[in-house]
């Protein structure tokens, strides 16, 4: 039995057309499933959890976007596998597994491949599928919150990405990444990476990897705001890294404590956690994989047609 976690993104239509065609689809294939549906924020979680318990539940089929995969993986028992079917706005752990949003394949990738070991990240208590991070992430996403409850699409991300990055701040953190020595210094922002893109197809780490067993650290120290708009045609280009104020590390555990108080994002969950241990955990979740791979993040970043493609 396949037990279907949805997205009920408050009753909206898109949402309600998306479940009603998989649903549709489900039945035209007369595969055996229970769907439920979430209406409320750690719905999903809670609903994953009684599912996991039951007997006859052989894998859980995630509809949404990125908040709704976050909140199925908080409620995952891990011997039991994962489905993806991509209906969120940014869709960005999705693109990082070359999983698209039409939900025939979807349904083909579940129902015809053999389930496969992915990467996710351990923070405190909690777990991540795509990017835990924090600085210009966390203003981001709450200015936009707030633009978001006066305007229902899109636009609310470019206004609020546009009004952050006129309102730059800098912050302090000190991190020890695996054995290494603890470092102190001041940041614009920082992920940890398991997945490519965040922020609605920001290419943060354009070559990390779901399976790998390790995380891209990455952060931006403090710049001459003059550079600002350079440095952000880079970030959107994919070519971050090549500049001097942006470091990496690959580690399989970080520990991180910020000056400020300020909270983490978590796959675009807000949640006052630090200090953070984040950690990946490897060879323990499986997820049936798309039969396609996914589209190189530079190869997307410089093709206008693939963008139109793209999830």
């Amino acid at each position: 039995m396949y037990y279907v976690i949805a997205s009920g993104k408050k009753n909206t239509k898109l949402s309600k057309d998306t479940i009603n065609n998989l649903e549709t689809k489900l039945k035209e294939r007369k595969v055996d499933y229970h769907l439920f549906v979430s209406l409320y924020p750690g719905h999903a979680e809670e609903l994953t959890k009684a599912c996991c318990k039951e007997k006859d539940c052989q894998a859980i089929i995630a509809v949404g976007g990125d908040g709704t995969f976050y909140e199925v993986l908080n409620g995952m028992d891990t011997s039991i596998p994962i489905g993806f079917i991509p209906a969120g706005t940014g869709n960005d752990f999705a693109r990082s597994l070359g999983i698209g949003v039409d939900i025939d394949e979807c349904l083909d990738n579940i129902l015809n491949n053999e389930p496969i070991y992915l990467d996710y990240l351990q923070v405190n208590s909690r777990r991540a599928f795509n990017v835990v991070g924090s600085g210009f992430d966390i203003e981001l996403l709450k200015r936009e919150d707030r633009i978001r409850k006066k305007i229902h699409s899109r636009k609310s991300y470019y206004i609020a990405l546009l009004i952050t990055l006129f309102r730059i701040k800098f912050f302090k953190m000190t991190f020890k990444a695996d054995d290494q020595d603890k470092v102190t210094t001041s940041f614009f922002m920082f992920d940890c990476c398991n997945g490519i893109w965040g922020g609605g197809m920001l290419p943060l780490c354009v070559d990390a990897s779901t399976y790998d067993g390790y995380i891209d650290f990455v952060y931006i120290t403090t710049f001459n705001k003059l550079k600002l708009l350079p440095l952000l045609l880079k970030f959107q280009k994919g070519k971050l890294a090549s500049t001097k104020y942006v470091k990496r590390i690959r580690c399989k555990s970080i520990d991180i404590s910020v000056e400020q108080n300020i909270e983490a994002n978590l796959d675009g969950e807000i949640l006052p956690l630090f200090p953070i241990h984040v950690e990946v955990v490897h060879n323990q979740l499986k997820y049936f994989p798309s039969s396609k791979p996914p589209i190189d993040p530079i190869e997307l970043l410089n093709n206008r047609k693939l963008k139109k493609k793209a999830v």
